[in-house]
């Protein structure tokens, strides 16, 4: 890793400090190297939740047991996990696409 000698200061508000803190934060990073990607325009991840890993698991689960299970349990398990993504789905986002219809989510 290239070394980091050089300081940048700047005066911001406190509002502004904090957003910045919390979106450092989603994206697991810290405050420093969040500023430097967003300055570099570099791609910033957020950190998946832990619900959705949760179904990613369950996802996989299913992938390695698909031969060993019969149709009806694959079935069972789909609705699950669908179950499952929708509820985090509303949650988050109150269920509504951007004209409110919700159509992209089969609902």
């Amino acid at each position: 890793m290239k070394e980091k000698t050089v300081q940048i200061c700047i005066r911001i508000g406190e509002k502004e400090k904090k957003k910045l803190q919390r979106n450092a934060k989603k994206s697991g990073l810290s405050l420093s190297t969040y500023l430097r990607k967003t300055g570099l325009k570099q791609k910033i991840f957020p950190i998946p939740d832990k619900e959705f890993y949760q179904i990613y698991l369950q996802i996989c689960q299913l992938k390695n047991d698909i031969f060993n299970i019969d149709i009806d349990k694959i079935e069972e398990c789909l609705e699950v996990i669908e179950h499952n993504f929708l509820v985090i789905y509303n949650s988050k986002s109150n269920g509504d696409d951007d004209d409110g219809d919700n159509k992209n989510m089969g609902s």
